[in-house]
């Protein structure tokens, strides 16, 4: 994924502490006493997926919105959602990082209640992400310490493999007042800005009864846009908002299976792309997903947006690959640290089979990755240059403790409710 989208077959990746120190073709680098040589023969080596939108934690929440009314959906509820603590949230989010590292995301933007604990089981899990603790105050108390909290504790420095940004919940959730503190203290701080943006017919019908032609508009109107900003969904956009989300620089992230499944509906992509938005790939959360794999999300994102467009040519393999890996990266600020192999780069690597039945001929790397690879076909992660999937099995953390802890949470709620 370098500018020049070089592949060396076969080749090699030299990595030194947390950092790439050379790629190129096998036997480019000389051999150097006290190297250690992994055998990735069979294997493509790629850079780390990146997953711009999710709420990692509720992954302990997976199965329990099925085939729910977009008026469902709007009210952001889940079973038992209010009895959960934050030690919960906390198994959750570090089983959530486990599934993304075994389906190679290396990085994501992550976002929730609790999320100072939420933190520190991402930073366990070695994962790199960048962390918000969600913000309301027209329905909900305002969690401003907590936001503050991350912030001190984390940074906003993309040098940090956890860092902290801001994350309103979204323009029908928050008063104006408050997104432009979101603002003024993004601008003080460092901090890159998350929101849900347009992902209803609720929340634009919200903005409208406001005095604004939509939610893109709203924002506009407080600032809140911008390169440092990465707004989720957008699906219900008009021609003007795309037109200032491509002249303000801010970023998307394309969620289409959580699109799909909770309002029936996909964001005019092809109109984006066309009018120059940047554009990056989120799995959402697992109630409106049921997973966190990129490589199914780089496939919805392909034919669902075909579809969507009535066009086959729509989003081309390239495109959605770029998404994933290098878009995405940029879009959290780190364009110049992952989302390509790279002298200088940090060795966020992903080691993934190519003998699979299903991905069997390689005729063209960027399709046989976007719409035949699965997750369950990484076999190898190195995050900073830290080995953390092995042969498939996770080596910070015992996925077996994690999976029990779990189960615990659920024991406990079902006992309580008997």
């Amino acid at each position: 994924m370098n500018p020049r989208d070089e592949v060396w077959a076969p080749g090699m990746v030299v990595i030194e502490g947390p950092s790439i120190v050379h790629v190129g073709p096998e036997g480019s680098a000389p051999a150097l006493a006290g190297d250690a040589l992994v055998d990735c023969r069979g294997l493509l080596l790629m850079p780390g997926l990146v997953n711009t939108h999710t709420h990692t934690c509720a992954v302990l929440f997976r199965g329990l919105a099925e085939d729910r009314t977009r008026e469902a959906w709007a009210r952001y509820t889940l079973p038992d959602q209010e009895r959960m603590t934050g030690e919960d949230y906390y198994w959750g989010a570090l089983l959530g990082a486990l599934e993304m590292l075994l389906n190679g995301v290396t990085c994501t933007a992550d976002r929730f209640s609790f999320m100072g604990r939420c933190a520190e089981a991402l930073d366990r899990s070695g994962i790199r992400a960048v962390v918000g603790e969600t913000l309301f105050d027209l329905d909900r108390p305002l969690e401003w310490d907590r936001a503050r909290a991350l912030i001190e504790r984390w940074g906003t420095s993309p040098a940090g493999r956890i860092r902290a940004g801001l994350a309103p919940h979204a323009p029908d959730t928050c008063s104006a007042d408050l997104l432009r503190r979101v603002r003024d203290f993004a601008d003080s701080t460092g901090a890159r800005v998350f929101i849900h943006c347009a992902q209803s017919e609720a929340e634009v019908a919200a903005m409208r009864a406001r005095g604004h032609p939509g939610s893109v508009h709203a924002l506009d109107a407080v600032g809140l846009l911008g390169p440092d900003v990465v707004a989720a969904h957008c699906i219900h956009v008009g021609v003007g908002e795309i037109r200032r989300l491509a002249e303000t620089g801010t970023w998307v992230a394309h969620c289409p299976v959580s699109n799909a499944k909770t309002e029936g509906r996909l964001p005019p992509m092809p109109a984006m792309l066309a009018a120059g938005v940047r554009i990056s790939l989120g799995t959402d959360w697992a109630p409106a997903n049921n997973g966190m794999d990129l490589f199914d999300e780089m496939k919805a994102a392909g034919v669902l947006n075909k579809l969507a467009a009535s066009d086959p040519s729509a989003l081309g393999v390239e495109s959605l690959l770029a998404m994933a890996t290098v878009g995405g990266a940029r879009a959290l600020g780190l364009g110049d640290v992952i989302g390509s192999l790279e002298r200088g780069k940090r060795a966020d690597v992903v080691a993934l089979a190519m003998d699979q039945a299903h991905l069997v001929p390689w005729h063209r790397v960027a399709a046989n990755l976007v719409y035949s690879a699965k997750g369950q076909d990484v076999r190898h992660v190195w995050v900073d240059g830290r080995w953390l999937v092995r042969d498939r099995r996770t080596t910070a953390v015992d996925a077996a403790e994690v999976r029990e802890e779990v189960a615990r949470i659920w024991r406990r709620l079902r006992e309580a409710q008997t």
